[in-house]
């Protein structure tokens, strides 16, 4: 059996596809162009910024003071400085508009001093002080409104913008958004044209396959000073809602967005933000630009890239901008920097270290510090940096991040088709692929249904991926839901460099199939898969957590290997303590890390070795700032990671 001589691309928002599209079968990464020419070998010149692993970036936080509205800016103002503001105590300061039937407050914009979301899970205030911008769209019966919604302020002019460095739009948010676009605008012709200055596409939608409500409140940042530039001395700001992501019979219901203390900030002159961290094994071979693996197993460890995605917030061309990499494994065992060059305000750039890394510090895990800065030096230091990590194992091999994000479970052409998804390997060192493991979503729809795992080699002759090894068809069973699921063949796969493998997850089909769980986003046509018998790519794929084991299990049954199931923290959102309850299969070693959203460890707990079982452990969140955790138990040479809210 092989897969397909066509290709279809297929594109992705959370569960449902908008366009397909017949691609070629073979597929070959080219990202886009170095920004600043003449700092990278060719070998690396096609990193794409816009698949890499993003992490939520630390933004200056409000002080909780108001300005009063002026329509001059004092003389003596500096960086930091709040040159406007809206707390809305005002409420005529700000007018709603939207299509004909959204009324408020069951459609479109009001103002308020509690939440007005019909979810559940939004607690009834912000977080903050008195009144805030409320967005509403429907209820769990009533059909959603289309939009656009808009929220203009209309009170006293916003003060003359020109000269101001940097400006950035800056407020606190909460709720949570589906399949919708979330955006602050501006306008500096009375309101004819609007520019979009930010959104929250960044953040995972929350839908059965991911996401979570946004942290009460979180604050965001939008650097506005190339949207203004035509005429800063008329500048206007909106909030904006619309539904326009939704196609034909697609029209959701959204969660509720809330805005509150929305201001107009200077910026600083030097002030770079690290908005992307890139570690890449294989650069120009197979897949020109490389590909990042999370966990490495010791038989598959080759020269790794780092390289980074840099923006200049400042007002000013900061010279001699540079990434520094840091790789740290108990005490660093790594340190690059790549050549220099000027950024120019307003403006970003991918840079790649000089040197690169092969892991030689044996197994474990290894931390990587991406750390921008420059010859004029820094005046904004909390948005310099990046955190990541991978792992050297003795035996398995993933690219998937661990990090639970959305799923997959059917495409839109064939809804109940028979379904095989996965991600591609790169093979640099002689060895065997074994089995593999593969985690599902913890729908309970998944329990008493088959799946398998298909293993595919690119074959250049014929074209094509061909199938090597298939697994016997296992039933899931409760106890897998959420977890790793562990998979051996019959005979193990022996590989050598210059493979390339497709290690796909399968289902049958059916009216509410297997849902497979996907990680991080990674680099379009590295995700591919194969529906009723058609061959496909997804495009702006995450990654599918199904990891390749390169151990022989010749002569041992096949069987599940579940070491331990762990269960979501309670309760979640917490303000100070929370439990996590979790029961061993065997005797093993236990610890738990708990990272911020940039990657940072904030917290780790250590049971040690312990007997089968089931066990509690307490987190104590008091030091910890409200927003989005992730805790990764460590159980032998496995990892389950899950997601908490820390709420004040």
């Amino acid at each position: 059996m092989k897969l397909g001589s066509n290709l279809i691309n297929v594109y992705i928002y959370g569960l449902l596809i908008l366009k397909t599209e017949i691609k070629m079968k073979k597929v070959y990464l080219f990202g886009f162009s170095i920004l600043a020419s003449g700092i990278l070998s060719a070998q690396v010149s096609n990193l794409p910024a816009e698949t890499s692993y993003q992490v939520q970036k630390v933004k200056t936080n409000f002080d909780g003071t108001v300005t009063e509205k002026n329509t001059t800016i004092a003389e003596n103002r500096a960086g930091g400085d709040i040159l406007w503001s809206s707390d809305f105590t005002t409420t005529t300061d700000w007018t709603a508009a939207g299509p004909v039937g959204g009324t408020p407050p069951e459609f479109g914009w009001s103002i308020g001093t509690t939440t007005n979301s019909w979810a559940g899970a939004i607690q009834p205030n912000m977080n903050t002080t008195g009144n805030f911008a409320r967005f509403r769209n429907g209820n769990t019966t009533t059909a959603l409104q289309d939009g656009p919604f808009t929220f203009t302020y209309t009170g006293t002019a916003i003060p003359d913008l020109t000269g101001v460095p940097a400006p950035s739009l800056q407020f606190e948010q909460y709720g949570a958004r589906f399949i919708t676009l979330q955006a602050v605008q501006v306008s500096t012709n009375g309101g004819t044209t609007w520019i979009t200055v930010g959104d929250n596409n960044d953040i995972t939608p929350l839908t059965s396959g991911g996401g979570s409500v946004y942290p009460r409140p979180m604050t965001r940042s939008f650097n506005i000073s190339a949207a203004i530039a035509g005429n800063p001395a008329n500048v206007m700001v909106r909030l904006f809602w619309d539904g326009a992501m939704n196609g034909p019979s697609m029209n959701y219901i959204d969660y509720g967005w809330y805005v509150d203390n929305i201001r107009i900030v200077e910026g600083y002159s030097y002030d770079i933000e690290a908005d992307a961290s890139y570690h890449r094994s294989g650069v120009g071979t197979i897949y020109p630009a490389g590909l990042e693996y999370y966990i490495i197993p010791t038989s598959q460890i080759t020269t790794i890239n780092f390289s980074g995605l840099a923006f200049n917030q400042g007002a000013a061309t900061h010279t001699g901008a540079k990434l520094n990499v840091d790789v740290t494994k108990g005490t660093s065992v790594f340190t690059g920097t790549s050549p220099g060059v000027a950024l120019a305000p307003n403006t970003a750039d991918t840079f790649a270290v000089s040197t690169q890394y092969t892991p030689a510090s044996g197994t474990g895990t290894y931390d990587v510090t991406y750390f921008f800065d420059g010859t004029n030096g820094e005046q904004v230091t909390a948005n310099d940096s990046i955190y990541d990590s991978f792992e050297v194992h003795n035996y398995m091999y993933a690219r998937d991040n661990g990090v639970e994000g959305g799923l997959i479970s059917a495409v839109s052409s064939s809804p109940e088709g028979v379904l095989q998804i996965g991600n591609v390997f790169e093979i640099f060192g002689t060895g065997v692929i074994g089995g593999a493991e593969v985690r599902i979503s913890d729908e309970p729809n998944n329990a008493g249904q088959l799946m398998y795992i298909n293993l595919y080699k690119y074959d250049g002759g014929a074209g094509d991926y061909l199938l090597e090894r298939q697994t016997n068809d296992y039933t899931i069973v409760s106890g897998d839901l959420d977890q790793w699921i562990h998979f051996v063949f019959e005979t193990p796969l022996d590989v050598v460099p210059g493979d390339d493998i497709l290690l796909v997850a399968g289902h049958y089909g059916g009216l509410a199939p297997v849902e497979f769980r996907t990680a991080q986003g990674v680099d379009e046509q590295t995700v591919l898969g194969y529906i009723d018998g058609s061959a496909f790519y997804l495009s702006s794929p995450e990654a599918v957590m199904i990891r390749a084991d390169m151990r022989d299990f010749t002569g041992i049954t096949e069987t599940t290997v579940n070491p331990a199931t762990v269960g979501q923290n309670v309760p979640n959102p917490f303000n100070n303590n929370s439990v996590i309850t979790y029961t061993l299969t065997e005797a093993s070693n236990v610890t738990v890390e708990i990272v911020d959203v940039t990657g940072k460890l904030v917290q780790t707990i250590t049971p040690g070795a312990q007997a089968a079982g089931t066990y509690t452990i307490n987190v104590n969140a008091t030091d910890l700032a409200e927003g989005v955790y992730f805790y990764t138990f460590t159980i032998g040479t496995e990892k389950i990671t899950k997601q908490m809210v820390v709420t004040k």
